[in-house]
Order: C-alpha cells, then sequence, then structure tokens
C-alpha cells in the first residue's frame, strides 16, 4: 500500500514509543482519532456504549473547538493499543502492532470505493448495511462489516423533537411558508450543483423559508456568496439532523446527505450532473429514483411546487433504498455498531 511520506517517516520512532509504552502501561488504551468535529459528529452515538474510549484531536485547533462543544480531548500524538477512525489516516498511526478499526465516514457510498487495500488495513470496517458490505466484498473489501450509520439514532432520541421545536423558535420561520434545504457537495470534486443556485437564492425566500448546508470544503467564493444572501440560514453544525427534520423539501446534487434526508421519507429535488470516475451508474440511478432530478435552475420553481404538493409520490422507491443503504431504521445504529467494534477488542486485546 502507498501511504503519504510522513508514515515511513514517522514508522520507526513511533514504533519504538509504542512499544516501550505498551510495555509498562497496566490498562489497554482504546481511542477515537477525530480529524475534524466531523468525525466525532459520525462517531457520537457509538460513543454512547464504548464511554472508556478517549477522543484524540488532530491538533490545538481541534481540540479547542472540541472543547467548545463540551467534548473532552486528548492531543496527537498518542500510542494506542487500537484506534478507531473514519478516515484513512494509518499515517497518524503507523505501528503495525495497533488495531485499526473503521467507519463509514457518510451515508452509505455516493461516491465509489477507493482502492480495497486501503479498507483492508482495517481489522474492520462498518459499512451501514448488508447489501454494502456485499458490494465491498465484491470490490476485494475482505473486513467489510455492517454497522449501520449510527449519526442516523438522533432522528429517533426521546427529546429529539423537544430540540427540534426549540430550534423552530430560534430561527424565526414563517410558519405559512413551506420550509427548504439546498445542500451541496464539495465543488472541486465535480460532482457538486451548487453553482447552479448559490447566487439565486434571493428569488425563493419570499415565498419559502430557505437553509442551506454545504460540504466544509467548498469554496470561499460560494460560501460567502450564500452568507451575504438576506433571510437565508446558512447551517455551519455538522450536527445537521434537527434541519433535516425541519425542512419540508431538500434540494441537492451528489451529497451522501441525501441517504440521511431519504430516511425521513420527505421529496426531494436533485440536479443532475456530469458523469465522474466516482459516481458509479448504481448511484446515478438511486438519486434519480428517490428525487425529482432537473437539469438547470430554469426548472427549479416548478418543480418544488409540483414535489411539495405530490410528497409521497416516491416514497416507495425512497422506502426501497433506505433497506438498501441502512437495513432497518430502528434508532439502534450505534449500539450495533459498538458491539461489532467490541467483539473485536474483546478478542484481540485480551
Amino acid at each position: 500500500m502507498i501511504f503519504p511520506f510522513s508514515y515511513y517517516l514517522l514508522t520507526v520512532p513511533f514504533t519504538i514509543v509504542w512499544k516501550v509504552l505498551s510495555t509498562f502501561r497496566k490498562q489497554k488504551q482504546v481511542v477515537f482519532y477525530c480529524d475534524c468535529y466531523l468525525d466525532y459528529v459520525i462517531f457520537e452515538n457509538v460513543k454512547i456504549y464504548l464511554p472508556e474510549i478517549k477522543i484524540v484531536a488532530k491538533n490545538k485547533q481541534l481540540k479547542k473547538e472540541l472543547a467548545s462543544h463540551g467534548i473532552p480531548s486528548r492531543l496527537w500524538p498518542v500510542f494506542p493499543d487500537a484506534v478507531i477512525m473514519t478516515r484513512h489516516a494509518f499515517h497518524k498511526f503507523p505501528c503495525k502492532k495497533i488495531i485499526k478499526l473503521g467507519i463509514n465516514h457518510g451515508a452509505y457510498h455516493f461516491k465509489n470505493f477507493i482502492r480495497a487495500e486501503k479498507y483492508n488495513a482495517f481489522e474492520i470496517f462498518l459499512f451501514t448495511s448488508e447489501y454494502e458490505v456485499q458490494e465491498a466484498k465484491d470490490f476485494g473489501i475482505t473486513c467489510a462489516q455492517s454497522g449501520g450509520f449510527p449519526k442516523l439514532d438522533s432522528f429517533w432520541f426521546a427529546d429529539t423533537n423537544d430540540k427540534l421545536e426549540q430550534l423552530k423558535d430560534k430561527l424565526n420561520f414563517n410558519n405559512n411558508k413551506p420550509t427548504i434545504l439546498f445542500t451541496a457537495t464539495w465543488d472541486a470534486s465535480g460532482m457538486s450543483a451548487v453553482d447552479k443556485w448559490y447566487d439565486r437564492l434571493g428569488e425563493l425566500s419570499k415565498e419559502f423559508n430557505i437553509m442551506v448546508s454545504l460540504h466544509s470544503f467548498t469554496s470561499e467564493k460560494y460560501v460567502s456568496a450564500i452568507k451575504n444572501t438576506k433571510d437565508i440560514v446558512f447551517i455551519e453544525d455538522p450536527k445537521n439532523y434537527l434541519y433535516l427534520k425541519l425542512a419540508d423539501l431538500m434540494i441537492g446534487d451528489t451529497s451522501s446527505i441525501i441517504a440521511e434526508y431519504c430516511t425521513l421519507d420527505k421529496p426531494m429535488i436533485t440536479f443532475s450532473v456530469k458523469e465522474s470516475k466516482r459516481l458509479t451508474p448504481a448511484i446515478v440511478t438511486l438519486i434519480r429514483d428517490v428525487s425529482f432530478q432537473i437539469d438547470d435552475y430554469s426548472k427549479l420553481k416548478e418543480t418544488i411546487q409540483y414535489a411539495l404538493k405530490h410528497p409521497d409520490e416516491k416514497s416507495d422507491l425512497r422506502q426501497k433504498y433506505n433497506k438498501i443503504m441502512f437495513d432497518e431504521l430502528d434508532g439502534k445504529h450505534g449500539e450495533k455498531a459498538a458491539s461489532k467494534m467490541l467483539a473485536v477488542l474483546n478478542k484481540k486485546l485480551n
């Protein structure tokens, strides 16, 4: 496998320190490595069932951000017996004796898998459904298991409705207007449609409550223009489940947030985008099936009106793909993922 240069640079000194520390510590140490706050959001509903696991932040800036959310963390480098991560950050833990457990960073795979060897470096890698596990195995990934998508559990927590009412009060939306959530994946990916609507939101704000959620790497050109549009709510918190529940309709492109919104069985509109090497035919079909698809902004207003009047038109297809992407929507994905991890940790560390 080809790793970043830092992996090879760190391997010897890191391994020496790891061997010394692991020899003398009395208890096995398991950590979750956080490259950004979104990583923690993905893992949060798993940690409920893994209370002894410590959070590790990649730098001081992230440690400070996590602290602002009430999340204590340690700074990398650390030298654990096992590490859980949502990314392929092996270069941060280059000792081969460290057990590595992976979990999907997004809901299902809305882009084609990267090289199988990058997954196979994990002891196990948790995908969101048994269907996705089979796809991963067909791709050559040998460590695949189903762990659901724990971030979804927040939709079903007992206090979610109370928090939703608090959000409504905070946003002070007009209750007589439908609420629309615009989303977009990273513009540099070649699979984003943000350029088709980012400068037209003002035309819709008189008829609708408008919210926007963008990929964290989106170019400043788009972010700045949207933030400067009057009467638009720009969502900066990756913990966006309340905004998804609040929206009557979502408008997107190829972002995996489509999968999350699909579980709520609400109407979606998507802009078609050009074919891409990582945009598989199966994902193109999935997006087209669960949403009302248009090519450009000229069709947007009439499609919004149609989708709001016919919210159940694609409900059967949404239910079909929910099964494919997530198995069961039972609010127990975090528990399921934790049990899979514990099975490996108990076997390897005891």
